[in-house]
């Protein structure tokens, strides 16, 4: 977000924007709590005066501005939406001044039993002035269980499509949403975390060694899954198969490379795929998956956090591998994974608006 100004120039240029009817730059995220609730903040520059309306809908394409769900005056920069029914996903039009609007949703979707669900939209498009569209793509960690809330939700905001890039080993005993939804199972094999982590609990892996073994995996998972990579990518070109979750057992490994890659494709700059990646570490719980790490010495627990963690270095690891082979990202995405112009076409008008 970007740093407070100086009572002086916000002043100035409050002034400036009213007179010479300058369109601001507007910045707005959306939180999602336990309850469904959604805090949204924003922030504008140059600093407008007036209120700000908030419209809802569950129909991202199509949010009425006709009943107000929240305002509030656009110096207070947040406020709090109640949801009457946390089962639906809403999504938000803020109307600034009745004249300027901004779309957000929320990041996090509360969904109880699947741990690091997030939505992919709001993110620029390079210059385009395009934003990923929110609702379409979601990357995930397994489905540790599932309850009737959390099914409920995930089909009333449309999901119709899976994406599992869990090997067939990782899926014994966990639940499955094959009974519910279209699950395409494309498993990436980038090393075994079961055995690294049984290595951890004997003390046989330490955490540098854990470190330089992801970033090894995810070097080798760039030269060995081409031919996955461009399977998930004929999932998206596909326009019937929205909306798309993907996911792995915790969300952050393979889910974020795969995600890296989506965003690349649709011209995100490479700060904000960073920042998506690492925001697994907010809403990945290690704790929560692997009850018995923290009873491990600190050294282990050491090492679990550095597995289960998305380091800038390990998503960095395999965007190095990429440039030196293929000499960089768009390359990759071309010679490596096969996607020609047309679809990188079709999946900027699929997935941007």
């Amino acid at each position: 977000m970007y740093k407070k100004l100086s009572i002086g120039m916000m002043t100035l240029l409050a002034l400036l924007s009213s007179c010479s009817g300058v369109t601001p730059h507007i910045s707005a995220i959306c939180e999602e709590n336990k309850v469904g609730n959604c805090i949204v903040k924003w922030e504008t520059a140059p600093l407008i005066e007036g209120e700000v309306k908030v419209y809802a809908s569950t129909d991202p394409d199509h949010i009425p501005e006709k009943n107000a769900v929240a305002s509030a005056n656009i110096a207070d920069q947040w406020v709090t939406v109640i949801n009457a029914d946390p089962t639906q996903r809403r999504y938000y039009t803020l109307l600034f001044d009745e004249r300027h609007r901004k779309q957000v949703a929320s990041r996090n979707v509360n969904l109880p039993g699947i741990q690091n669900f997030r939505d992919l939209g709001g993110y620029p498009s390079g210059g385009s002035g395009k934003e990923v569209r929110w609702g379409k793509l979601y990357r995930s960690g397994e489905a540790e269980r599932l309850n009737p809330f959390t099914l409920k939700k995930l089909k009333n905001m449309g999901v119709k499509t899976v994406i599992d890039l869990r090997s067939p080993s990782e899926k014994i005993g966990k639940p499955s949403l094959s009974k519910d939804f279209k699950v395409v199972d494309i498993p990436l094999i980038s090393g075994n975390t079961g055995e690294i982590l049984k290595d951890i609990m004997y003390g046989r892996i330490k955490s540098d060694t854990v470190y330089r073994l992801v970033e090894r995996m995810n070097r080798e998972l760039m030269l060995n899954s081409t031919d996955e990579f461009r399977r998930v990518f004929d999932v998206l070109l596909d326009e019937d198969n929205y909306p798309v979750v993907i996911q792995c057992t915790s969300g952050k490994g393979r889910t974020g490379i795969v995600s890296a890659l989506i965003l690349a494709a649709l011209d995100v700059n490479e700060d904000l795929i960073m920042y998506d990646y690492r925001l697994s570490n907010h809403y990945f719980n290690i704790r929560r998956a692997w009850r018995d790490a923290y009873s491990l010495p600190p050294r282990r627990q050491e090492a679990v956090t550095t597995l289960f963690s998305a380091r800038e270095n390990f998503l960095n690891a395999a965007k190095d591998e990429v440039e030196s082979k293929y000499g960089s990202v768009e390359d990759y995405l071309k010679e490596g994974i096969g996607l020609d112009k047309s679809e990188l076409k079709k999946l900027k008008r699929l997935l941007l608006h």
